[in-house]
């Protein structure tokens, strides 16, 4: 098979390692405009611009570029009923997640969105528990992000704005948001904050977010990129008969606690395991993906990672901006777009 690489920056550069794993691929082409010096030649290097004249065999596309890209990207790859794979999130716009879902539906097509967090071993084990209710019905849950990200990250001109990279919700902690919807289901209302700290950016750097959800369960959200260095992500769930926390900068760590005891489940944490723990807050989730995403045998996720599924994540967040902007004390989620004035 042939794959297409969209965007060879970091996370880009990742999805090329986790490929060398596969031993049934034909080709990789890297769809870039920028010169990528020392590149192995086994890899081809095409412009996005010039990839619609060449009549190249394309199997899988996987879209790495920044976010406010993914959308024209995706239509191109989906029109051609190539299946695609996009990073999170996989569009900035509940207009352009309607019209990528219609395309996929109607060329029958798998469309994924990276969530690579829900094939964490931790998170798989929270999700067991959850449904057995071991520590009994969760009633609670705090999840935080509190991260470091420098001047020079945010200088590259797309960074920090709305219509090309969303702020800490939307580009960060949209992680965290997701698997508290994909844990515990959809918010009947909220109320949030957001700071905005930093000269030249649009978009906030500090948010806080109280959900309740449907079911009466209650949780709350707290994130920055102000934070002098990466201090955690971590997911704190309280239930009826004890407590359990997800924790480090990929959610790769889970600790039980009851009453009178406190454990490490290290067969359940991929932080302790050789060769798993994780260098970077990217985690080992991707290879899961890709290995269910290149079977042509599956045709949908096994963690509802197919675009449609994940729609009301992107609702969720235009609802969260369009609050703070109208400082409303309670808010619902709406099929309303934000648009910043």
């Amino acid at each position: 098979m042939n794959i297409a690489i969209i965007g060879y920056g970091a996370i880009g550069k990742h999805y090329i390692e986790q490929l060398k794993k596969f031993k049934n691929i034909n080709k990789i082409y890297i769809i870039e405009n920028n010169i990528i010096k020392n590149l192995d030649k086994k890899y081809s290097i095409i412009k996005f611009s010039d990839i619609k004249n060449k009549k190249i065999k394309i199997d899988y596309a996987i879209i790495c570029t920044p976010s406010g890209s993914h959308f024209n990207h995706a239509k191109f790859f989906l029109e051609q009923k190539i299946n695609t794979l996009i990073e999170k999130p996989f569009v900035l716009s509940v207009k352009d997640a309607k019209k990528l879902i219609s395309i996929k539906k109607r060329n029958n097509i798998k469309c994924w969105v990276a969530f690579q967090n829900r094939h964490n071993l931790a998170i798989t084990q929270a999700e067991k528990i959850i449904k057995s209710q071991k520590f009994g019905k969760p009633f609670f849950v705090d999840a935080a992000l509190y991260w470091h990200r420098s001047k020079s990250y945010y200088s590259k001109s797309w960074r920090g704005k709305y219509k090309s990279d969303g702020g800490v919700l939307f580009n960060q902690s949209i992680h965290l948001l997701d698997i508290i919807v994909y844990f515990f289901g959809p918010i009947s209302k909220f109320n949030a904050f957001a700071g905005f700290d930093r000269k030249k950016l649009e978009a906030e750097d500090l948010i806080t977010i109280n959900f309740v959800h449907n079911n009466k369960l209650i949780s709350n959200l707290k994130a920055t990129t102000r934070a002098n260095r990466d201090y955690r992500m971590s997911l704190d769930i309280l239930c009826r008969k004890g407590r359990f926390l997800i924790k480090d900068i990929s959610l790769n760590k889970i600790f039980y606690f009851t009453k009178n005891h406190l454990k490490i489940d290290k067969n359940n944490s991929e932080f302790f395991k050789k060769g798993l723990g994780p260098k970077s807050g990217m985690g080992n989730g991707h290879l899961k993906i890709l290995k269910e995403f290149l079977n042509k045998k599956v045709k949908k996720s096994s963690k509802n990672l197919d675009i449609e599924k994940n729609l009301y994540v992107i609702k969720l967040i235009h609802s969260i901006y369009n609050s703070i902007y109208s400082e409303k004390k309670f808010n619902v989620v709406k099929d309303k777009e934000f648009e910043y004035k």
